[in-house]
């Protein structure tokens, strides 16, 4: 049976009733804080809410103190990329257990048909990367995955990451970590399993990640490896060759300097990318892109932290006991992982299974966008990357 609180949702969400009804909004049915929207091109409808997350996760202490200037931080990333760089050694303190409850912002997404919305069993679970925010699965009409997804007939859930966009900014060295990604990711995707998000019932959940947001629905694999049915991981790979190339081309700078003013309010632990040629160079490829989708990214630009730079390697570890089906994309002249050629010395996307899933099922799949970058969904071939994923999804009964 459908609670009164879920009929009303989709009833509002999805005009199951009169438009003369959708005013009820008693606090016994519909909390005030729900916010119904459109995806950018208004083919899905979707539900954002501010959820409370309680959480503990198994941190480290960094050894280091907030960063007092631009000095200090263009500093700190020579000593992190440097040869040899003995930075983590140095810095880590040992173990930091952080127990607290987060504001994560979030936006389930489902199609605006209501009969569709009755057929829908599975929901995809959507991480995006560093410096990007949920945004990057709704860039634009056209480059939104959200709404390739939704009319192929699935749910997605997309979230801010703690430390980005309209999720809680808390301290950016010894809170925003690599393991607490995880053990966020892992109770929201828990909310959903037990049909606590607007008491919508998934039979599956799928993981879907990008780059950074790939490490993380990664590490929760090798965690809790019953949380996903299946797994897409886009944007990664298993070589680091590049990796400190592409961070060093992202000339990170104080977020609350940055002239848009949007990050004023943040401690200096918060970095960003400064201009629109930091963000094209690790992450585009001309000519392959509209220089307005270039745009859009800029003006979507999000934060980084130390916290995270030097911890999220922590959660990387083949996922033993993960036995679903794994799908791999990379953008064929993606320059974070593979240098601007990801067929050379072989296919860059073919490692990653075999690495770190070697109990996956055999029909995992991996596939090369061609043209595309590291922002894949940036990119004028974002469409191929739309429809592999869920062709493979299908393939797979989901």
């Amino acid at each position: 049976m459908i609670c009164a609180f879920k009929y009303l949702v989709l009833t509002i969400l999805f005009g199951l009733v009169p438009a003369a009804d959708n005013a009820l909004t008693g606090p016994a049915l519909l909390p005030a804080s729900l916010n119904i929207t459109p995806t950018l091109s208004g083919k899905s409808r979707c539900l954002e809410q501010l959820l409370k997350v309680d959480v503990t996760s198994n941190n480290i202490k960094i050894l280091l103190d907030p960063p007092a200037n631009q000095t200090i931080v263009t500093e700190t990333l020579v000593e992190l990329l440097q040869a040899n760089s003995t930075l983590f050694s140095r810095v880590n303190g040992g173990p930091s257990t952080i127990s607290n409850t987060f504001e994560i912002y979030a936006k389930l997404c489902l199609p605006a048909n209501p009969s569709a919305v009755k057929a829908v069993k599975t929901v995809q679970f959507l991480t995006h990367g560093d410096t990007l925010d949920s945004t990057y699965w709704d860039i634009a009409p056209g480059y939104s995955y959200i709404d390739a997804a939704v009319a192929a007939g699935y749910a997605t859930f997309s979230y801010d990451r703690i430390g980005v966009g309209k999720s809680q900014h808390p301290d950016p060295l010894q809170v925003i970590q690599g393991p607490l990604q995880v053990e966020i990711a892992h109770a929201l995707i828990t909310r959903l399993r037990q049909a606590q998000i607007s008491s919508y019932n998934f039979t599956s959940v799928i993981g879907v990640g990008h780059s950074a947001g790939s490490t993380v629905t990664q590490g929760v694999t090798t965690k809790y490896p019953q949380d996903f049915d299946s797994v897409i991981l886009t944007g990664t790979s298993t070589s680091i060759a590049f990796v400190n190339v592409a961070l060093a081309s992202y000339d990170l700078s104080i977020a609350n300097l940055d002239p848009s003013r949007k990050f004023s309010s943040l401690p200096n632990g918060y970095l960003v990318q400064p201009n629109t040629q930091s963000i094209q160079f690790s992450n585009f490829r001309w000519p392959n892109f509209n220089p307005i989708i270039l745009g859009i990214e800029v003006a979507n630009k999000q934060t980084q932290t130390f916290g995270e730079l030097l911890t999220l390697g922590l959660i990387v570890a083949p996922s033993l006991n993960f036995t679903g089906p794994v799908d791999v994309l990379l953008g064929e002249n993606d320059f974070v992982f593979c240098g601007g050629d990801c067929t050379q010395p072989q296919d860059q996307s073919a490692l990653v299974v075999p690495a770190l899933y070697p109990s996956a099922r055999n029909n995992s799949q991996q596939f090369i966008v061609l043209g595309a970058g590291h922002f894949i969904f940036a990119h004028y071939s974002a469409g191929r990357a739309f429809s592999q994923m869920i062709t493979f999804l299908q393939q797979n009964g989901f």
